[in-house]
């Protein structure tokens, strides 16, 4: 009797090596999967983010008195512009404008006077009503 238990040992820890080997390769398979999915700068390439362009936001005609107008990629529908405009340490303009169907957004600049830096954001409500930012640029405004 002492054999027969002893061979079910030897069976039962050759299964549990066997199973641990397995393991062991299981995670080894999925750290080269993740590392073969890394792009050049680190980031993990997604199935969300495959052949997305990159998003950008420029402005043209930025002048106190005047207009500065916004051209958002993707700029789809229910994205908006957000500019804010700083002098020194206060707040001359806070402006949110929504992109329309030729992805502009058009940001009336008036102030008192003198020259400020602006930054401008193109983003997005969530559905917890959270501002999601896709893209920024800055720009100055001569005063």
């Amino acid at each position: 009797m002492r054999t027969g238990a002893s061979g079910a040992m030897t069976m039962r820890h050759v299964g549990l090596v066997a199973l641990e080997a397995l393991l062991v390769a299981v995670i080894v398979w999925v750290a080269a999967m993740t590392l073969a999915g890394a792009t050049q700068n680190g980031g993990i390439v997604g199935a969300a983010e495959a052949g997305q362009e990159a998003a950008s936001l420029t402005v043209t005609g930025a002048k106190l008195g005047g207009t500065a107008v916004f051209t958002a990629h993707p700029g789809d529908e229910g994205m908006w512009v957000h500019a804010t405009c700083v002098q020194t340490t206060t707040t001359v303009l806070s402006q949110w404008v929504r992109v329309d169907a030729t992805h502009r957004a058009t940001v009336s600049l008036t102030w008192s006077a003198g020259p400020a830096t602006c930054t401008a954001e193109e983003g997005y409500f969530s559905s917890n009503g959270r501002w999601r930012v896709v893209a920024a640029t800055t720009f100055t405004v001569q005063g």
